[in-house]
């Protein structure tokens, strides 16, 4: 029963140690109650014995005894004392400040290491100055020779100072428990979420896990849990995944890819290693049977985070294999497409990785930004959230910086993940007021203060409940006017990327099919290149202010394209762009909208070249489909010129198929001049703005594919 009680007792409200007095377990104290005094002798020595293995798990056994012995004599300093490094040392350190404090208040000598639990207790609790005061009050008792223990303790100080900077300048956040369609009286942590925010997954130890066993702590073997949701609408209530995913063994949250479809898994060996897996959604919306990502990833080390880029070819993951830096390091590999295998790992180098811990890595969608946790650089205790950007000019990781308090804690914070819009986080944290041992909140970034918070239009979103939000337990309203020079990131106002989201159909038939997407840059002609899911489903993280080409083919499939400007005050958005794709069929056309031509003139732009590519692939397909090429441009200009113009620009369209080697005899060129614009003058002049009548007439110069024959 011991590991059921245990879970019990972390709950229960601790007797008063209010009083004074040291009452120490002395029989001749009570005599008149020889039987309990007994009893509580006896989960004293229980405890005792697991206590000094010195192990975390042995110090939550050792808890359990501790806590039956107080409930007969409350006021003993060395009892108190040992609560008190036993609550340090699990998941409910909150509760160790109060036992600390009373045993060094009635008995100052209670312990020789008594200062330095306590200041590691005014640490969780945020208060830095004392904890800063106990620390350095320890440090004097430091013998001379034990440098090792000092370099600890003047980085316990190092980090306290970095709180009382943080705390001063908080950054402006409302922090959420997502509630108890999510959260339960057990243990919730690493969620992990689709780029759009639609699909949550996360790990839990609840008493309906798939392989149903227990620790010797009491709590459940790890099990992986699902939640979606619609757009606006609240998470629906968890459920258990189940085969093939989660096991008898421990199943773990890893890493999610940005469309929701692969999920990263972790399955524990023991409690020294572990392997990250890889599992995909099939079409039925089924789970395949969870594979290794092979031995360049999994060694006979301890693997245990990972996170996906956007076209799941680049992983990133924590290890600590030898080599590295510290005791876990973050590692990326590149995904070989001749091995079909992950290639060897390369360390991310010392501006990330520390002597310390780095744990938790979580790549942004946006291709570019990587957060992890670490217990190094300038964190506050514990593990800390850090953010870092890569320059693709220089090669380089920008410097680490913390992301700020109140995300960070004294305590540990880890798994923490950012949707595709930058707007909203999730991470698992202890709170006093949450459900249970942990759980998962939701972060809102709220940006510099308004005037008036709520009112402002600004910070509106359909996609939270600004109304029906009740519990709230984080309103950081930046007001202080301390100078200290501490960097505030993640912010509402740095959100620059939108989510690109949709679905590839059959023209016919309605039903997704898997495609290949290019979206082009149209300024800097950067490309991202990727593949719908078999559903047909997709999506992407792009920067807003800019505009895009976006081309989509399919197997046995035509082509389709689409022009799309994102403002900047989009960003933090969310956009649909869906496409419909026709086999070629004889008589049938389809437009390349881009094929860019510069206004009177018919060389290619380089932003061309992608539908080009497509269609000669299309025609390699097909060896025996013939095509016209038409050619039409806008209405300025002289309508014989602009007749000239655009059978000079099918014929450049024809020259680029034939370099690709398509046969010219299979390639017919015609000019439609001005003759058929897509949009009228009439229309055109109702237009505001020199750019939005620029943008009109770029549509009406385009290429017009027909089949002529199959």
């Amino acid at each position: 029963m011991r590991n059921i009680l245990i879970i019990l007792s972390l709950f229960v409200s601790l007797i008063s140690i209010s009083q004074d007095k040291d009452i120490p377990f002395d029989k001749r104290l009570f005599e008149d109650k020889k039987e309990g005094f007994n009893e509580a002798v006896k989960e004293i020595k229980l405890g005792d014995y697991h206590f000094y293995d010195g192990t975390d798990n042995d110090l939550v056994l050792s808890l359990n005894h501790y806590l039956k012995a107080q409930e007969f004599n409350p006021y003993s300093s060395m009892l108190n004392f040992k609560i008190g490094v036993c609550y340090l040392n699990s998941n409910q350190k909150f509760k160790s400040f109060d036992h600390l404090e009373f045993a060094y208040r009635v008995n100052p000598e209670v312990d020789e290491n008594v200062k330095f639990y306590l200041a590691q207790a005014y640490q969780l609790n945020g208060d830095f100055e004392n904890a800063i005061k106990f620390y350095g009050e320890f440090k004097d008792q430091i013998k001379e020779g034990d440098q090792a223990q000092r370099m600890f303790i003047n980085k316990k100080i190092s980090e306290c100072r970095n709180g009382v900077k943080m705390k001063a300048n908080p950054i402006r956040v409302w922090i959420d428990n997502l509630g108890d369609s999510i959260n339960t009286p057990y243990p919730e942590f690493s969620p992990v979420i689709s780029a759009d925010n639609r699909v949550l997954f996360f790990t839990a130890r609840r008493p309906d896990s798939y392989g149903g066993k227990t620790d010797q702590t009491g709590y459940h073997f790890e099990d992986i849990y699902i939640s979606t949701r619609e757009y606006g609408e609240e998470w629906t209530s968890a459920v258990n995944i189940g085969g093939p995913i989660n096991t008898e063994s421990h199943d773990a949250t890893v890493g999610l890819a940005p469309d929701g479809k692969s999920l990263l898994t972790y399955k524990g060996i023991n409690s020294k290693n572990g392997d990250v897996l890889i599992t995909r959604e099939k079409e039925d919306g089924t789970w395949e049977v969870p594979v290794s990502l092979g031995t360049n990833i999994n060694t006979k080390n301890h693997e245990s985070s990972a996170s996906l880029s956007f076209d799941e070819k680049t992983l990133f993951f924590v290890s600590d294999q030898p080599g590295g830096f510290g005791q876990h390091d973050i590692y990326v590999s590149y995904w070989d497409e001749e091995k079909s295998e992950w290639g060897a790992p390369q360390n991310l180098g010392s501006t990330i990785n520390t002597e310390y811990e780095e744990k938790g890595v979580f790549f942004h969608p946006d291709n570019r930004t990587l957060y992890f946790s670490s217990n190094g650089h300038t964190n506050i205790g514990g593990l800390d959230i850090f953010k870092t950007v890569y320059d693709a000019e220089t090669g380089e990781w920008s410097k680490p910086q913390n992301i700020g308090y109140p995300i960070n804690t004294p305590d540990d914070d880890i798994y923490f993940v950012v949707t595709g819009n930058e707007r909203y986080a999730y991470y698992s944290s202890y709170r006093k007021d949450g459900y249970g041992e942990k759980d998962i909140y939701k972060i809102t970034f709220l940006g510099d203060k308004k005037n008036a918070l709520l009112a402002d239009a600004d910070l509106m979103d359909a996609d939270y409940d600004w109304e029906e939000s009740s519990d709230i337990v984080e309103n950081i309203d930046t007001t202080s006017n301390n100078n200290n020079n501490v960097t505030i990131v993640s912010t509402f106002e740095d959100v620059k990327t939108v989510v690109i989201k949709g679905k590839v159909t059959d023209g016919k038939t309605k039903s997704g099919i898997p495609a290949h997407i290019t979206v082009t840059n149209t300024k800097s002609n950067k490309k991202i290149d990727l593949t719908s899911n078999p559903d047909g489903s997709y999506n992407l993280i792009v920067d807003a202010g800019n505009t895009y080409a976006m081309t989509v083919s399919g197997d046995s499939y035509t082509i389709s394209s689409k022009t799309i400007t994102i403002e900047k005050k989009q960003a933090g958005g969310e956009i649909v762009v869906n496409f419909e794709l026709y086999p070629p069929v004889q008589g049938e056309s389809f437009t390349l909208r881009n094929i860019y031509f510069d206004f009177d003139k018919y060389g290619l732009r380089d932003q061309s070249v992608d539908e080009l590519n497509k269609l000669a692939k299309i025609m390699k397909d097909h060896p025996t489909m013939v095509i016209e090429l038409g050619g039409h441009t806008d209405t300025r200009g002289d309508s014989n010129y602009n007749q000239i113009l655009s059978e000079n620009r099918a014929k450049v369209a024809k020259d680029y198929l034939v370099k690709k080697g398509i046969d010219a005899s299979r390639i017919q060129t015609k000019g439609y001049g001005e003759t058929q614009p897509e949009i009228p003058d009439s229309e055109i002049d109702k237009l505001n703005g020199r750019k939005e009548k620029n943008d009109a007439h770029q549509k009406n110069r385009r290429t017009v594919v027909t089949v002529i024959r199959e």
